[in-house]
């Protein structure tokens, strides 16, 4: 749309005041712009300017208008209407209030109603134009876009500006191939009419009980009503929240934080359901239905055997009531699942029948985090949770110095001080850390710790007798780990794996299938009995399945120690469900054999992932080791170190070296610069010969990408296929220079790919297993693995890969509130570019990147040394970032949101009554003036109460809700409100006249712009 009737247009426009046009790298490529006065009054083009330069443009008209040579577009002729009775108009995009309430909005015919002044239109006939050329040469596959402000003056009006978004696009032939499927159209939650639901209960897998061991109640504790208010001045829940956590709110602030994440997952999970779709009868089992669910392979939905789900037939989704049959799942083949349903269904099923499918989230990893925290405040457990003393007493039964199964460890004195401090038990009841940076071994140094304290007093070392040992991680594979290490020097007869029984036994390593809990007769996972697990010396599960030794009841002091790997990955509560009731605290008065906990990790890498913003903010995402050595003076660093007694910091990388291989970056920015270099020379300087290396013997890639950050269908997941072409080209040079200048083979499973957006890595899946022939014909090329940092996080591969994806700046600020991608979140950073052990190739957009401190650091260290190549980079002056202020002030967005789960925020409110900022920012109570929607698709105005919304926008007092940090007056607030920024909403506003209160439909998050 235009303004003060004038237009701007182009052959190329695609709406929303954006102008787009092909173009091929190395021929230059021309677009007119024009200029119309469609007004009745002459309108004058002082000059029209690029807002932030682009190399690839440039920009010529005739008459070279400026201010100091403007150019006067005459109007065109005039037709003037008189208003009848039945007279109508179409209004323009201008939404005004009046005594009968609001009028306008584009798009929307209008007609006089009862009490309303008289309207007098003027529709014009076509006046003066003036055309602009857009040139655009490029050398690089990209996307090159480009704002320009237009300014005007008109007698009546006074100055005013419009702004267009113009964008030159050079695509590959690949990245075409991989282009959106469908439009992104933001998820909608369906609109649920009240109906009564009767519910049919399946058949739960056979031998679906457990097994043998003995359980006592778990608490399955519902969300509080009060938890679920969303919206007013008093939250109840408010003061318990920010309230700084003790031991005396310890169960209340962490069961409000995990109900939190709950509500979340609530509505998280209804993006994955589906309607109409046909199911058919397992034709291996005639009682079992089959079930296609898309994703189900990547956890998207995570469904497992056990689990349930809901499904109601299609043709009767419009009646009152309803019978929903509960189906169980047998198995997950694939992106298939196997349901058991009652026999009525079955009785009356015929293949292909379509049903509305409704999925659930398994509740038991929240019930037994509910249970732990619950315990942790009856077990008295504030000495290991809150620890400030240590009672100096060792468990060794005699002195020397220790002979370790892993001789390596001897020459690492790191190490070894670790494992001897474990051994002595001299910290307890405090918990006793192994801080391990990336590639400095500290997984190695916990089997060995575990080992030791094993062993009986005829082993390599002194051993403590009766020990019971308890080992633990966050996830299967980090579990099986353990196991696998352990089982090169422990008995196989001392040693127990215990799996989930969802757990699928392909997923087992072979190695430690002879000492897991599989039951062949009954082919699932089982529990054993109390009475057989108590003779085994060392145990090991996820932190999850230990709530089951917890429901077992083992007797008090029963577990001497108690190791939690990854400690990092899980949340606080997750961590106690392996402590509370399975270890008993050390007092030197009533139990002075308590017991050891050692927990391994490293705060500077990723945590838990969650899903509720409000849980995240209040601290849900920090996990026990990381408050431990963020807030506890005992783990904190002292002038030189940190206390040996208490923590140990490992400092030799065995992964990569330091300086050719990148990591001074990280070693400098998050451990002090203490890293030293420790790794295999052969494998860490094997590629810094390689022939594609920018600089010879620096064995990193930055290449610049000037991509398009894209969605597609209803998916908010970001992905750039310019960068996917990116990482093909160099995926094929490395597998095609095998064996070149004597380095040896590389095979696909050495590779691993990183992306931070689930969308990225699908389409980097497509163009490696379905769209590169050359790729496709190579045997193995599914072994290499593509996904994102957390699934990376403790591996290393032989050469890495990563796709930064972001290319616009647009939603930075809701990436950072939303710990997406890699921009404001220097864990994943960190993570990222610490897992190549001899080549590290980076693809991503410069500009973008800098406006990260971390990421800029590296960017400036790889140019420095030589690395940089593709896209021509140059850092951005100070006045080119002012020019980015000035874009952002002009409010010109009309984009939706950011990816981002569908958030659920319960009520914030600040206390007084808010006032408009200098920036002009916000709608106010009893404002009067123009308000003008940017990028709405629907203006039509209704009656409503309104949702709420967040994005950038300004709202308060007595009109409405928004939230994140406002662009319009740079404040950090958060206003009440249930917040869907993927979904349409609804906007309240107040007429100043004290009418019932009307409502603007609009897509998600434009912005607003207040005048009058």
């Amino acid at each position: 749309g235009g303004k003060h009737g004038v237009e701007i247009l182009s052959e190329h426009d695609r709406g929303n005041g954006r102008i787009r046009f092909p173009v091929t790298p190395n021929e230059p490529a021309t677009v007119s712009i024009w200029v119309q006065n469609n007004g009745a009054e002459e309108v004058t083009l002082l000059g029209y300017r690029a807002l932030r330069k682009q190399r690839e443009f440039t920009f010529h008209d005739e008459s070279k208008v400026t201010r100091q040579q403007p150019r006067v577009l005459q109007p065109g002729k005039r037709v003037q209407l008189s208003p009848g009775a039945g007279f109508s108009f179409t209004s323009g995009p201008t939404l005004t209030f009046s005594k009968a309430g609001p009028l306008g909005g584009r798009g929307s015919t209008w007609g006089p109603r009862k009490g309303e002044l008289p309207v007098h239109t003027s529709p014009l006939t076509a006046g003066d134009s003036y055309s602009i050329e857009a040139r655009c040469l490029t050398q690089h596959y990209g996307y090159y876009p480009v704002t320009v402000l237009f300014e005007f003056t008109k007698e009546q009006d006074g100055p005013f500006s419009i702004g267009r978004f113009v964008s030159a696009v050079a695509n590959s032939r690949l990245a075409e191939e991989l282009g959106p499927t469908a439009p992104y159209r933001p998820y909608q939650a369906n609109l649920r009419k009240t109906v009564t639901f009767i519910t049919e209960d399946g058949v739960p897998p056979d031998r679906y009980t457990g097994g043998e061991l003995g359980r006592a109640a778990c608490p399955s504790p519902a969300v509080p009503g009060k938890v679920r208010i969303t919206s007013g001045w008093h939250w109840p829940c408010r003061k318990s929240l920010a309230a700084e956590l003790q031991f005396e709110n310890y169960q209340e602030k962490f069961q409000l934080l995990l109900h939190l994440e709950e509500l979340q997952m609530e509505v998280d999970i209804r993006r994955y359901d589906m309607q109409d779709v046909p199911m058919v009868k397992d034709t291996q089992n005639k009682r079992l239905l089959i079930l296609e669910v898309p994703g189900v392979a990547e956890n998207r939905p995570s469904v497992l055997r056990g689990d349930h789900l809901f499904v109601t037939r299609s043709e009767q989704r419009t009646l009152p009531q309803l019978v929903q049959y509960k189906g169980y799942v047998h198995a997950v083949e694939l992106e298939r699942v196997k349901l058991g349903f009652s026999p009525n269904l079955l009785a009356s099923f015929v293949n292909n029948l379509k049903f509305d499918v409704i999925f659930t989230f398994n509740r038991l990893p929240l019930r037994v985090q509910h249970r732990a925290v619950e315990l942790a405040k009856k077990r008295n457990l504030g000495d290991v949770l809150f620890p400030s003393f240590s009672y100096r007493e060792s468990l060794l039964h005699e002195g020397g110095r220790l002979k370790l199964f892993d001789r390596n460890l001897e020459t690492n004195q790191e190490q070894y001080d670790a494992v001897q401090q474990i051994v002595t038990g001299m910290s307890r009841p405090a918990p006793y850390i192994i801080f391990g940076p990336p590639g400095t071994g500290k997984t190695v140094t916990m089997v060995e710790a575990i080992k030791q304290v094993r062993v009986s007093p005829e082993g390599p070392s002194t051993g403590t007798r009766d020990s019971h040992v308890l080992a633990c991680a966050p996830s299967n594979s980090a579990s099986d780990l353990l196991c696998q290490r352990l089982l090169k020097h422990l008995d196989k007869g001392s040693i127990y794996r215990i799996n989930a029984s969802s757990r699928d036994y392909r997923q087992v390593p072979e190695e430690i299938k002879p000492c897991c809990n599989w039951d062949d007769a009954q082919q699932c996972h089982v529990y054993p009995s109390k009475e057989k697990l108590q003779h085994y010396r060392v145990i090991i599960t996820t932190l999850v399945t230990a709530g089951r030794l917890v429901t077992a009841q083992f007797p008090d002091g029963h577990f001497s120690h108690v190791f939690i790997d990854e400690c990092g990955h899980a949340v606080e509560p997750e961590c106690l469900v392996a402590i509370a009731g399975i270890l008993t605290t050390m007092d030197r008065e009533t139990n002075t054999n308590g017991g050891q906990l050692v927990l391994a990790g490293d705060p500077k890498q990723l945590g838990p992932i969650l899903r509720s913003p409000l849980a995240i903010e209040h601290g849900l995402e920090v996990s026990l080791l990381e408050r431990l050595m963020k807030h506890n003076s005992l783990y904190q660093k002292g002038a030189e170190s940190y206390d040996p007694q208490f923590v140990t910091k490992l400092l030799r990388n065995y992964r990569c070296h330091i300086r050719p291989a990148g990591t001074d970056i990280p070693n400098q920015e998050f451990y002090d610069g203490e890293l030293q270099e420790c790794a295999d020379r052969l494998i860490s300087y094997s590629y810094c010969t390689w022939e594609e290396l920018p600089t010879q013997g620096f064995p990193i890639i930055f290449h610049g990408v000037s991509g398009e950050d894209q969605r597609e269908g209803n998916s908010p997941s970001f992905f750039n296929t310019l960068e996917v072409e990116a990482l093909v080209t160099y995926l094929k040079k490395l597998l095609q220079s095998q064996g070149k200048r004597g380095r040896s083979r590389i095979s696909p499973k050495e590779i691993g790919i990183i992306s931070p957006y689930r969308k990225q890595v699908e389409k980097i899946r497509q163009a490696i297993t379905k769209k590169d022939g050359d790729l496709m014909k190579l045997p193995d090329i599914k072994e290499l693995k593509v996904g994102s940092v957390e699934e990376f996080q403790g591996q290393e591969r032989r050469v890495l890969l990563i796709s930064t994806v972001r290319s616009c700046t647009e939603y930075l600020s809701m990436d950072e509130d939303f710990k997406l991608g890699f921009l404001k979140n220097p864990k994943r950073f960190n993570v990222a570019i610490t897992r190549a052990k001899a080549l590290l190739i980076i693809v991503g957009n410069p500009t973008v990147l800098s406006k990260d401190p971390h990421w800029n650091t590296f960017l400036r260290y790889c140019t420095a040394k030589g690395g940089y190549t593709g896209y021509p980079y140059a850092e951005e002056s100070p006045e080119e970032d002012a020019l980015l202020e000035e874009l952002s002030s002009l409010r010109l967005s009309t984009q939706s949101a950011g990816e981002s789960s569908t958030s659920l925020h319960p009520a914030w409110v600040q206390q007084g009554s808010p006032r408009p900022s200098s920036a002009g920012g916000g709608i106010w109570p009893g404002c009067k003036g123009i308000l003008r929607p940017s990028g709405m698709t629907c203006s039509s105005v209704m009656p409503s109460a309104g949702v709420p919304l967040i994005g950038s926008a300004c709202v308060g007092g007595a009109v409405g809700a928004g939230g994140h940090r406002c662009t319009l007056c740079k404040a950090d607030k958060r206003w009440p409100g249930v917040h869907f920024p993927e979904s349409p909403f609804r906007l309240a506003l107040a007429p100043p006249c004290g009418q019932p209160r009307e409502s603007v439909h609009a897509t998600a998050a434009p912005l607003w712009d207040l005048s009058g």
